[in-house]
């Protein structure tokens, strides 16, 4: 999916760089609440460009809203950086009614400081179909989000991202994708046995290899956020670290990632990868897309969700949706609730599946044929968020700066650990 961008993209490399269109004043028509619908007008902030297939889907359901309604939708295809704008339009009063973005670029920049709406509301408007918009996007979904700074509901998501092992169907080493770590290893063996690379990797995208660990840690029963959150560094004293650690340690030390990937760039290997060149790809359901017109003849996108390490109730996947809020400041916020509600109808939603090939919430609405897999660990287990939603920052320049070095061999799990340990106190120290 070469359009996120999120704590999954944060370093960019999910997606190129995109023209960001011109930003001008929210039009607002008298009043968001009642009154003739002919002359109500909604303005939608995006964070899409207008040629991306997202963006195709999301004008098909404005121009039908429209029909409909009769409400306007003023839609500005702001691109990427969209956040950076909504800031200064909320002090200057003009703020747009509708936003949509990330997740984790959406709750630092709007909801930890109150300037998102409450859409308790807009979770009991009926889509259209006779159902709340609470009762199509699974309570799991909603659940695992966190609250508001005034402790409600603030975002409804429209598109779901998860992180995977991936795989070819065909590849014979992989008959039976490995549940368990010890599967994995066994996979890994026969792969080195075969000559053939185990784990695909760029050595330069520690944004998505940290990915190893984070899963590692919630499989082994520890947490990121419990690692961030301790301004003296001894968390990284739990056991479950050290173990962590140790289990990248030895995919390191025996070999089984790809020969050369401490000198490759994102995205090379994955491309590779592609190609049949590695057995597993630990990446977001952006993969496909992404590797698609590398595919090798005969490729198989399939997918697995990361082994559990012991206790088989340790099996969350991830979950980091894309999805709308409504800013503080809207002067039609209960048109933009009716908005969210209708393009969470079946009919309007599913163009993100079927135009965009991404996944939505809804459990009705059939995943790409490359994302089936995706969409069932995420309809079948658990949910969590990456790295447990742990502060950004201190994830870039703590965890996978210090993480880098175990992943390239430039240090072991206990000189992981040490070091870890070490900058993290210096960087709350530093924070005062």
């Amino acid at each position: 999916m070469p359009n996120v961008t999120s704590k999954l993209s944060r370093a960019g490399a999910a997606v190129a760089a995109l023209t960001v269109l011109a930003t001008g004043c929210a039009t607002t028509s008298d009043g968001g609440s009642g009154g003739d619908g002919a002359k109500q007008r909604l303005t939608y902030w995006s964070m899409w460009t207008q040629t991306e297939p997202q963006a195709k889907a999301l004008q098909k359901s404005i121009d039908a809203f429209t029909a409909k309604t009769g409400v306007h939708v003023e839609v500005q295809w702001q691109g990427r950086k969209v956040l950076d704008k909504v800031g200064p339009a909320l002090l200057s009063g003009n703020a747009p009614d509708l936003v949509d973005q990330g997740f984790d670029r959406l709750l630092p920049a709007l909801a930890a400081n109150g300037k998102a709406q409450d859409l308790t509301s807009v979770l009991a408007l009926d889509t259209g179909e006779g159902r709340k918009v609470s009762e199509v996007v699974p309570a799991k979904f909603l659940e695992v989000l966190p609250k508001g700074k005034d402790g409600t509901p603030w975002m409804i998501p429209y598109e779901s991202v998860s992180v995977s092992l991936f795989y070819n169907g065909k590849d014979p080493l992989v008959s039976q994708p490995p549940k368990t770590w010890d599967e994995l290893l066994t996979v890994c063996k026969a792969a080195k046995s075969a000559g053939k690379a185990c784990i695909g990797t760029d050595g330069d995208a520690g944004w998505a290899t940290h990915y190893w660990l984070d899963y590692l840690l919630n499989r082994n029963g520890g947490s990121v956020a419990a690692l961030a959150a301790d301004r003296s560094g001894a968390a990284f004293n739990d056991p479950a670290v050290l173990k962590s650690a140790q289990q990248v340690e030895q995919l390191v030390k025996e070999g089984y990632l790809v020969k050369g990937y401490d000198a490759t760039k994102y995205p090379e290997q994955q491309n590779r990868w592609a190609r049949g060149e590695s057995v597993f790809f630990l990446m977001g359901s952006w993969l496909p897309s992404e590797a698609e017109k590398f595919r090798g003849s005969g490729f198989e996108f399939r997918s697995v969700p990361f082994p559990t390490t012991g206790d088989a109730a340790r099996n969350a996947v991830d979950f980091l949706p894309f999805g709308f809020v409504i800013p503080k400041g809207a002067k039609n916020a209960d048109a933009a609730g009716r908005f969210i509600a209708f393009f969470l109808q079946k009919d309007q939603l599913a163009g993100i599946a079927t135009d965009a090939k991404n996944i939505t919430p809804r459990a009705d609405i059939p995943a790409p044929a490359e994302l089936a897999d995706v969409a069932q660990q995420l309809k079948d287990q658990p949910s969590r968020l990456p790295d447990d939603n742990a502060d950004a920052d201190w994830q870039d320049k703590v965890l996978v700066a210090q993480y880098n070095d175990l992943w390239l061999g430039r240090t072991d799990a206990a000189g992981f650990v040490a070091q870890a340990a070490k900058a993290s106190a210096e960087y709350w120290k530093a924070k005062g």
